[in-house]
């Protein structure tokens, strides 16, 4: 397979505003651009794609892997907050969090730190089985995810640090993936060990079904050049493509809907944009066949709640008129808490080498691995006895617990820098929020509110912030087994925070440490509309007959996964059910792969880094 090495900056296809394509997406982004690309595989099927940010493939502080998440507070960053948030510290911003999302081509995926993995099988058959999303479930998305994906072995002289089976990964997509280009000393020689020790697993591969455990994982990198591989790099390979046409500066401003509305559903003819570089506010058309939102989980509640669909109770104030009676739209917001400001971090008495390069040792826990007996008890009676939290669908609230009480992956730890510093995270917070308009004006920001740490919980008989507990509880818990299980426990001299501080101070240390993960999805659930749903299983928005949403705001949970490889999936997974429609053309190479898809084991070969 031809590797996608970016050649600097080309010229963007455009096409006069009286063509109608087969598909107009809004977001250029992880997800979007990706599906474009796919789709416009076939020669006779039209793609426009409207991106509101800039073509920043030249941008060093994309492109180099070194430099990730450098781009956020610049101009290819939303620059976006949250509203104050209560249930965090103050900080001196009222809990305010910032939002980071990718204002350019590759959206989100060209600011993030590219770890590309996905969720068990457990998790992903949920979705079908409990969630009744029929079409939705581990076979169907991981393989969609191998369709995305090019997995490179590591070089010889690394491969003992490394484990993984090449048939849990693809080989012919057109992301990239590949182990980190160094590793950190303590990872293999004393943390590996030590988790052994205590208990804990370090399996071979998770992508196989298995997510629980310590371990290095993939990262979306072109091993050749050594850059991020991301929609924006994918983009690269159809850019010649006359049946293509990307257009950047272009925001999206609403849905343009056909006149002389006679049935029940509302029909699209396209959408409303304008021309940022221009300076101007004049608004443009662009017409389709097939009206698709892949604006993220933050932007595509804003844009139909613009465009008439969502709740008559905030629209109508607004002076928007209804199109789509669908109160759910901007409901579901998830972002789990991570305590990374400062993270847990260790002093040592040993000199690290394998530092020249990031890291990327995720370990992915249970709750029973991560709880005293005591405390998982406890929680268990609570879960147990718990049948409905306001705010959360009932749905989402099975799901919590079957993944509780089978034993998935619920908190991890992951050590991302190159020194001995280690986040926690929250993975699956019972807490959920909003993302709405408070204004027409199509260019102000939503008011995002992710509703951090609202959902109380009777613990032993006392009220306690159920995702802030859970997540000290969990972060002591596994700092003391690590400080005090060998070998970890003969190199470090200090920790901080302490874990032997009675939790009652552990956890004020912990929660002034705590914030957004810039994990966020959901808004846009799909599931049944009864439920909290706003698309059904082939994306479709309900009430509407054309319009559909391809990004992260549609999961219908918190992945335990980082998004990103999930959203890959989901990008492929769409395109299988566009191209299958009696009018999408059939499916296209990168659909026809085999079901297995295993990797070709092809070996990475690092080239130089770009200062």
């Amino acid at each position: 397979m031809a590797r996608f090495i970016l050649l600097g900056m080309v010229a963007l296809a455009v096409a006069r505003d009286s063509t109608t394509y087969d598909y107009v997406i809004a977001g250029a982004g992880t997800a979007g651009l990706l599906l474009a690309v796919v789709l416009s595989e076939n020669p006779n099927i039209t793609v426009c794609v409207l991106e509101a940010g800039a073509d920043g493939r030249h941008e060093n502080n994309i492109t180099n892997p070194e430099r990730r998440g450098t781009i956020q507070h610049t101009q290819y960053d939303w620059q976006f907050w949250t509203l104050p948030q209560p249930g965090l510290d103050d900080n001196g911003t009222l809990g305010a969090q910032p939002v980071p999302r990718g204002k350019t081509l590759g959206g989100t995926s060209a600011m993030n730190w590219m770890i590309h993995n996905t969720d068990s099988r457990v998790q992903l058959d949920i979705w079908e089985s409990l969630l009744n999303l029929t079409g939705w479930n581990w076979e169907t998305i991981s393989t969609a995810y191998r369709q995305s994906e090019t997995m490179y072995g590591p070089p010889a002289d690394t491969s003992q640090d490394f484990m993984y089976n090449p048939g849990d990964h693809g080989g012919n997509g057109y992301i990239q993936s590949v182990f980190q280009r160094s590793v950190l000393s303590l990872l293999p020689q004393y943390l590996n060990p030590t988790l052994l020790n205590a208990g804990y697993r370090v399996p071979a591969d998770r992508n196989g079904g298995d997510a629980v455990g310590g371990g290095l994982l993939p990262l979306a990198i072109e091993p050749s050049n050594y850059t991020r591989s991301y929609s924006g790099s994918v983009y690269q390979a159809a850019e010649g493509r006359p049946n293509l046409h990307v257009r950047v500066n272009s925001q999206v401003t609403g849905i343009k809907w056909k006149r002389g509305r006679h049935h029940t559903t509302a029909t699209a003819a396209g959408f409303k944009y304008i021309d940022r570089a221009s300076g101007s506010n004049s608004t443009s058309h662009v017409h389709g066949r097939q009206i698709i939102l892949s604006a993220g989980c933050i932007q595509s509640s804003q844009i139909l709640e613009l465009s008439g669909v969502g709740d008559p109770d905030i629209l109508t104030p607004l002076g928007i008129k209804p199109v789509v009676n669908l109160t759910n739209v901007g409901f579901g917001l998830r972002d789990p808490p991570m305590m990374n400001y400062l993270p847990i971090s260790f002093d040592l008495n040993v000199t690290l080498s394998g530092d020249e390069y990031i890291q990327n040792y995720i370990q992915l826990e249970n709750a029973r691995n991560m709880l005293s007996d005591e405390d998982y008890t406890a929680a268990s009676q609570w879960l147990n006895s718990t049948d409905r939290i306001p705010g959360l669908p009932n749905a989402q609230l099975s799901v919590f617990k079957e993944l509780w009480f089978a034993d998935e992956p619920l908190i991890e730890m992951a050590w991302q820098f190159q020194v001995a510093n280690v986040t926690p995270y929250n993975l699956i917070p019972l807490s959920q929020g909003t993302v709405h308009i408070n204004s027409s004006d199509p260019l102000a920001p939503p008011a995002i509110d992710p509703n951090y740490n609202r959902v109380m919980a009777t613990i032993n008989g006392t009220e306690v912030e159920w995702d802030m507990w859970f997540l000290a509880k969990a972060a002591q818990f596994w700092e003391t087994k690590i400080a005090t299980t060998s070998p970890m426990r003969d190199i470090i001299t200090s920790a901080d925070p302490p874990f032997d501080l009675p939790f009652d101070q552990y956890y004020i240390t912990a929660k002034q440490g705590t914030g957004s993960s810039q994990h966020l999805t959901g808004g846009n659930p799909m599931l049944a509309r009864e439920e909290g749903g706003v698309v059904d299983t082939n994306l479709l928005v309900y009430g509407t007959s054309n319009v559909r949403i391809v990004d992260g705001s549609v999961f219908p949970y918190q992945p335990s996964a980082h998004p990103m490889g999930l959203t890959h999936a989901l990008a492929m997974r769409a395109a299988q059910l566009l191209q299958e429609m009696p009018d999408g053309g059939g499916l296209t190479r990168s659909l026809q792969l085999p079901q297995s898809n295993a990797s070709a084991s092809a070996t990475a070969i690092f080239g130089d880094v770009t200062v």
